[in-house]
């Protein structure tokens, strides 16, 4: 029987995917996995260095604990590559990541551990490790959960994650059951997995495992400053209203818009939308979520710059500005 089933979407990347697979393949675990890596498109060599290194079963990479399979597709976004993943995989639990980031040696052992001691739990996360071009951060942050602390179950979902965001799209193992009960909304092209986490959170307890387990990096891939500029314009552009991008959670669970808890979340996530809705241009708008949902912005530098700019156009309008300079001069690289 296979534990853990690992959905990769791809699209054009040839560059970094044999790191992310040989981190699969390093897996120091005990437990059956099976890869299930979804094109998306892609018109470099990704397919073809995939199926030569992975699908031959005597190339030395493979391994009988660990089967590989290929689904390809047009091109439709990572979403709709992941549902398609999720709903072939055979694993008792699956895992998401992307071809641009990585594990650890001992992600699988240990949230798949996690999994099996703790029945009511239908998740499990782990810390992330964010490279950027801005630095080197950790989610959550290192002063929250110093490494060597104990794995956990989290009490309350939404409070927690409101307070420190913990759940990364690639360091995070669930039951295969619940996720494709819910499958990733692919009508949107950001944020789409907060939304799937917070569905899943309703079928159950979430676990926390304090250790930088999982590496996001895809900074090899950006050749200079227009290339990041333009990869993040298309983010900013594409995001929803905080209303339509939680219908489908509220349809599941009126309920939690009474709790102290979810809307401590909402503001999370309206902080993150209002921000985009800004950039992309979008300024009378971003500016009515903000005197909407500001009074629950989460509480950082830009937050609270939102909230206190958000009674006037004009402070609105300077606020634009200087986001807009901060952003076009973050590059590092």
């Amino acid at each position: 029987m296979v534990d853990l089933s690992v959905v990769i979407p791809v699209y054009n990347g040839a560059i970094l995917l044999p790191r992310c697979l040989d981190a699969i393949v390093a897996q120091q675990t005990h437990y059956e996995m099976e890869v299930w890596l979804v094109d998306d498109g892609s018109t470099d060599d990704t397919v073809a260095l995939y199926r030569e290194r992975y699908l031959n079963a005597e190339n030395p990479l493979w391994q009988s604990r660990l089967q590989f399979h290929l689904l390809q597709q047009q091109n439709a976004g990572p979403s709709k590559a992941r549902n398609w993943g999720m709903t072939q995989a055979q694993g008792r639990y699956v895992a998401l990541l992307d071809a641009d980031d990585y594990w650890e040696p001992d992600y699988v052992e240990q949230t798949v551990s996690f999994l099996e001691q703790h029945a009511d739990c239908v998740a499990v996360s782990v810390v992330c490790k964010n490279i950027s071009v801005s630095g080197i951060s950790y989610t959550p942050a290192k002063e929250v959960l110093p490494e060597g602390a104990s794995p956990f179950v989290i009490d309350d979902f939404y409070a927690y994650w409101a307070r420190y965001c913990h759940v990364g799209t690639c360091s995070t193992t669930m039951k295969t059951d619940e996720a494709r009960q819910v499958l990733m909304r692919e009508d949107l092209r950001i944020s789409e997995d907060y939304e799937f986490w917070w569905m899943i959170a309703n079928f159950g307890k979430w676990g926390m495992i304090p250790s930088p387990l999982y590496v996001s990096d895809g900074t090899m891939v950006i050749g200079c400053q227009q290339d990041w500029l333009d990869k993040m314009q298309r983010r900013w552009n594409n995001a929803p209203t905080l209303k339509d991008w939680e219908r489908r959670i509220v349809c599941q669970n009126p309920a939690l818009r009474e709790t102290e808890s979810f809307r401590m979340a909402e503001g999370r996530v309206a902080r993150n939308l209002t921000y985009c809705q800004l950039l992309s241009g979008r300024t009378e708008l971003a500016r009515q979520e903000a005197l909407t949902y500001g009074n629950y912005f989460v509480k950082d530098a830009i937050g609270k710059l939102m909230y206190l700019c958000k009674h006037t156009s004009l402070t609105w309008w300077f606020l634009c500005k200087v986001l807009l300079y901060r952003e076009y001069h973050r590059f590092k690289k």
